[in-house]
């Protein structure tokens, strides 16, 4: 038998959405966007790694404010990729 209460409980894919990553306590969104910054990292990596970095935390910051709207992450969860666009930035800008 499998716990199919997410499923039975939602009416639309944001809705399952939502109830899968509240049963998997945040960390269905967490990985989803961990690994979409890798993808993109290794995607471009034939660029200049720190503008790679800068682009690829900006499109996840981006990413991460419509989840947070959508009510699929936390606050907590936007402050990484937040982070390190600040810190991406300040690196293109002191060593270029």
């Amino acid at each position: 038998m499998y716990n199919t209460t997410a499923l039975e409980n939602s009416n639309n894919l944001l809705e399952m959405m939502i109830a899968l990553n509240d049963t998997s306590n945040q960390l269905l969104m967490g990985m989803l966007m961990l690994t979409l910054f890798i993808l993109i990292f290794i995607i471009f990596s034939n660029y200049d790694k720190k503008l790679v970095v800068m682009a690829d935390s900006f499109l996840l910051t981006v990413l991460g404010i419509f989840f947070l709207i959508m009510g699929l992450i936390t606050w907590q969860l936007l402050i990484a990729p937040i982070l390190i666009f600040i810190i991406s930035v300040i690196f293109m800008y002191l060593y270029s």
